[in-house]
């Protein structure tokens, strides 16, 4: 193992470096959410990135973990194939990246129809008020944005979007209850106290 690693180039095993830890992150976090627990414990330590929506509450959210370790997986792997393909350095970067942002969108736009697919489902996100869930990317404070929350409506497990009125920001892995709802998928949450948690 030793030796092809070294039989390869600088550039490949620079990629292969950034490779082989997203791909291996990306896996985990798929099983986990086929196994249903949703990929937030695989997440915590990424999780205080903010996700960013280009375009509103209904466009694409381009930086989820979900949607960079897309694009570090297949940047990587692309990369370490056009760079050992004899491709000049520069072109090899170019185009592993443009691999990569494809990947990232590509995710981004599965995730987008899987949550339509939620929300047009006969599951009313109404349901959710009065339910506990567990913060995946940071609420920030005084509805000054949304987050998101995994979240258990109709026996169904979910992630959804969130805005809070609390004075500061919720963290990831921090416990919420559901106080309203706002338009489709956005739900008002509050901290649950050490009252509730008891």
């Amino acid at each position: 193992m030793a030796d092809w690693f070294n039989s390869l180039t600088l550039l490949q095993q620079i990629y292969l470096i950034i490779a082989a830890p997203s791909t291996i992150i990306l896996l985990l976090q798929t099983i986990l959410l086929l196994a249903g627990v949703g990929g937030g414990d695989a997440d915590a330590d990424a999780g205080d990135m903010p996700e960013t929506d280009a375009g509103g509450g209904d466009g694409l959210a381009l930086f989820s973990i979900r949607g960079i370790m897309a694009f570090l997986c297949v940047g990587g792997w692309s990369g370490m194939a056009i760079a050992g393909s004899g491709m000049p350095a520069a072109g090899a970067v170019i185009l592993s990246a443009a691999c990569g942002f494809l990947a990232l969108l590509s995710m981004a736009y599965l995730m987008k129809l899987a949550l339509k697919l939620q929300s047009s489902g006969n599951i009313d996100i109404k349901n959710a008020i009065g339910k506990i869930g567990e913060v995946y990317i940071p609420i920030p404070a005084s509805k000054g944005g949304s987050g998101k929350i995994n979240i258990i409506v109709q026996e169904t497990y979910m992630e959804v979007s969130a805005a809070t009125r609390e004075p500061t920001t919720i963290k990831t892995r921090e416990m919420v209850r559901v106080t309203d709802t706002e338009g489709a998928g956005l739900v008002i949450v509050e901290r649950l106290t050490d009252k509730d948690k008891a």
